[in-house]
């Protein structure tokens, strides 16, 4: 017998049923009253049939307990009752449930009045797993993500996925360290390379890449895989904000370039050597704006030791380099991470050594002011601007050799009237100017700077010793072509004319 749905009206096939298979088993999934969740889950409940991602009350979850908390979140443990979907059975027209399993709950801060930005996580997740069933895998080395609940007490909404016992990598490196051989090591990174191999085929940029956000399964066979993806993004976003832990982000981050694939490729450099040492990088520094000059203008690194597999520094060295094109993508990365476990698995009976020295081995208190946990970091950069110039005018005096005309006296500038008139705020006006106009004189500046303060009056002069002050390369106008040509090949641009 023919009918129509009385839902979605389409046609069925059925005496005893008023509706069509579809909207039976949409019916059937708990939704949470808040209109950007339920939305959501609308969207994205039903793919080829399946349940991808579902609404859980709060209620189905016991022994709730907490484990710790990241940059934005609380995670929990808890146990889910009835579990997360196995089948539909059509006889009783209703999901069959794994059964009990424990889960990890992820608690989003501030998540009370939800907005859909905050759920990219799981969309991005969803993306992710469409790619590869369609690709016909099973199998990828990204958590797992079972849906979305609710926090009765704060109201904030928590995301269902995936419990490891062992933790992630950065706990596993500190309790467990000289008691996994480098085979077990270059396994995991394979996997990790694997993962970020799948969310880069999704063009995915995962912008937060740490030891924090990876996550170990087994003891003697370990596996890895890689989560958080709160602030992660499409390669095609526009979103200017930076987020995460200073010595995992890449150098062009910090000198306002965008995110891509290869900044990704960076951190997975920093996780390299934090597998290799067994400690974090830059642990024993502060996290402040001196560090990232340093990353940015000098280099900086954490120091190379030689308990490593042949061929692993070199890689690692290739991940981190300053220069975005020169680094591996992750497919390449994923093939020469298994080169190297070929030729260890080769050493079977004479492996690697990882020996105890004053520079291997977790260390068990960082700096103090060594800052782990993913932060917002562009106020943090913009403060630097001025900072970042003076150790350009060190990389003009010393590397080109350009004539530096620096006023004697420039320190009794700061007393003259005139001065007194530039406040903090005048001063990054200037700071602007010039770095946004690259080659600029003094007279076109005194001109921007008055157009956007009508009541600064402010001699030609002045601006140029507090530029001086301020750290910008000052050079006579026959070094100009010379300068521009140069600062063109290294890619700088910070420079006054005088």
């Amino acid at each position: 017998m023919f009918k129509n749905c009385t839902e979605c009206n389409r046609i069925i096939f059925s005496e005893i049923n008023a509706n069509c298979y579809q909207c039976c088993k949409l019916r059937s999934i708990p939704l949470s009253g808040n209109k950007v969740v339920d939305d959501f889950i609308r969207r994205y409940t039903l793919v080829n049939g399946e349940v991808s991602i579902e609404f859980v009350p709060f209620d189905k979850f016991k022994d709730v307990k907490y484990i710790g908390e990241g940059g934005f979140s609380r995670v929990y443990s808890a146990t889910w009752k009835e579990g997360p979907i196995a089948n539909w059975n059509d006889e009783k027209q209703k999901y069959v449930r794994h059964g009990k399993i424990t889960v990890a709950l992820k608690e989003l801060n501030k998540s009370k009045n939800i907005s859909p930005k905050e759920l990219n996580e799981l969309k991005i997740y969803f993306n992710i797993t469409l790619n590869w069933k369609s690709d016909n895998f099973n199998y990828t080395n990204i958590n797992t993500y079972y849906g979305i609940t609710q926090n009765p007490i704060t109201q904030n909404f928590m995301i269902v996925m995936k419990y490891f016992e062992s933790g992630d990598l950065a706990h596993c490196l500190f309790n467990k360290f000289f008691n996994l051989s480098w085979c077990n090591k270059l396994n995991v990174l394979k996997d990790i390379a694997s993962g970020l191999r799948d969310l880069h085929s999704t063009n995915i940029i995962h912008k937060d890449f740490h030891s924090g956000n990876i996550f170990i399964t087994g003891n003697f066979c370990m596996n890895a895989f890689i989560a958080d993806f709160g602030i992660s993004k499409s390669a095609l976003d526009d979103d200017d904000e930076i987020y995460g832990i200073i010595p995992y982000v890449a150098p062009e981050i910090f000198l306002s370039h965008k995110y891509t694939k290869a900044s990704d490729i960076y951190s997975f450099g920093m996780i390299m050597w934090e597998v290799m040492t067994g400690r974090k990088p830059f642990w024993d520094r502060n996290h402040d704006a001196e560090l990232i000059v340093e990353i940015c203008i000098n280099g900086a690194r954490p120091p190379i030791v030689t308990d490593a597999p042949k061929g692993y520094i070199e890689l690692m060295k290739e991940c981190w380099h300053p220069n975005p094109n020169e680094r591996p993508t992750a497919t390449e990365l994923k093939g020469k991470l298994w080169n190297i476990l070929d030729e260890e698995h080769d050493l079977f009976s004479t492996p690697t050594k990882i020996t105890k020295t004053p520079d291997i081995g977790p260390v068990t208190a960082n700096n103090p002011r060594a800052i782990y946990t993913s932060r917002a970091l562009s106020a943090m950069i913009k403060s630097i601007e001025f900072t970042k110039c003076l150790k350009i005018q060190d990389y003009f005096t010393k590397e080109l050799e350009f004539d530096i005309d620096i006023d004697n006296n420039h320190s009794n500038c700061h007393r003259s009237g005139r001065l007194r008139k530039l406040t903090p705020k005048k001063r990054c006006q200037i700071g602007r100017i010039v770095k946004h106009n690259h080659f600029t004189t003094a007279g076109e500046m005194k001109a921007q700077l008055e157009e956007k303060n009508p009541e600064l009056e402010v001699s030609e002069r002045t601006i140029r010793r507090e530029l001086k002050n301020l750290g910008f390369v000052s050079v006579r106008p026959r070094k100009v072509a010379l300068l521009t040509e140069k600062a063109k090949e290294k890619r700088l641009s910070w420079a006054v004319i005088t």
